[in-house]
């Protein structure tokens, strides 16, 4: 069997090196765009021929090369042209002014005045005279004060005082913000009275002599015109003396170095005033104070109050 595919294996040898050459592959044709081979003489395209660059690139345009701005059939520019600077760097010298002119009007404050920000809510209104009717106190409303030349003086929610205890009158009556009120009638009960009775005779009392209470104008003393006064809001009263049923009125004074009942009694109600007020000024104080105790309920950080 062997020596039988002998033969044949050697025909089908000799058949397949001379028929070689009609199995190999030809080369494709070369495809227009590609690559010549290396080594090859082939000619290569064309380079793309570069643009030039525009004449302006890189470079701020000055307003005489800009173009014409479009018009419109009557030859006039349409609201909406580009402004003359356009194309320019704007120098200092020609840049508007911040915040408008020199000349301008200020703002007008914001914010609601101050009347408005003390206005008493009902509920705290309504607490505080029941507070002033369980003590004795005659008073009535009073039409919300305003003043036209000064947006912060006025008082949202004014009461008219008659008699601050029962018997005790205010002179002439005074409106006030029932706040100031209510320490007037707390100062007079606990501590006015109380020191009266200790004078000789021990008189009853029977009035506050009063002078200032509401009235818009600024701070007097120290620090004189930079803030608005706490008589502006119905915060403040001055009483200038007191009067009593069976004597001489007691008129605020210097007193100091007397050493009677009488500068006892006015250094005692001066400083306890300090238990209902937040600021007390008198006598000793400075001498815009040296005729009167002033007395107000001013709000401050911490709770701060000034005795002096």
């Amino acid at each position: 069997m062997r020596r039988d595919r002998a033969p044949l294996a050697s025909a089908l040898l000799a058949l397949i090196v001379a028929g070689g050459g009609a199995f190999a592959q030809e080369p494709p044709p070369d495809r227009p765009g590609t690559v010549p081979a290396i080594g090859t003489d082939a000619p290569r395209p064309p380079e793309r021929p570069q643009e030039p660059l525009p004449e302006t690139q890189g470079r701020l345009i000055p307003p005489e090369d800009m173009p014409p701005l479009p018009t419109d059939a009557e030859g006039t520019q349409p609201d909406e042209a580009a402004p003359a600077t356009q194309g320019r760097l704007i120098p200092p010298e020609e840049m508007p002014p911040i915040g408008g002119t020199a000349e301008a009007e200020p703002p007008a404050p914001m914010g609601p005045p101050a009347p408005e920000l003390l206005r008493e809510s009902d509920f705290a209104l309504a607490t505080c005279k029941l507070q002033l009717t369980l003590m004795g106190a005659r008073y009535a409303d009073a039409a919300p004060i305003t003043d036209p030349e000064q947006r912060d003086c006025g008082i949202a929610r004014p009461i008219r005082v008659t008699e601050i205890l029962p018997g005790v009158a205010l002179e002439g009556g005074a409106e006030m913000r029932c706040d100031t009120a209510r320490a007037l009638a707390f100062w007079t009960r606990g501590f006015v009275q109380p020191a009266a009775a200790r004078l000789p005779g021990a008189p009853r009392l029977a009035g506050l002599m009063l002078g200032t209470g509401y009235h818009c104008r600024p701070v007097v003393g120290d620090g004189e015109g930079a803030n608005l006064s706490e008589h502006a809001t119905g915060n403040a009263v001055d009483i200038m003396g007191f009067t009593f049923a069976d004597t001489e009125p007691f008129v605020i004074t210097p007193r100091r170095g007397d050493g009677d009942l009488a500068e006892a009694f006015q250094a005692t109600v001066q400083a306890a005033a300090c238990m209902t007020f937040t600021t007390v000024l008198g006598p000793g104080s400075n001498a815009a104070h040296d005729d009167h105790l002033h007395l107000d309920i001013k709000q401050r950080g911490s709770g701060y109050r000034l005795c002096q």
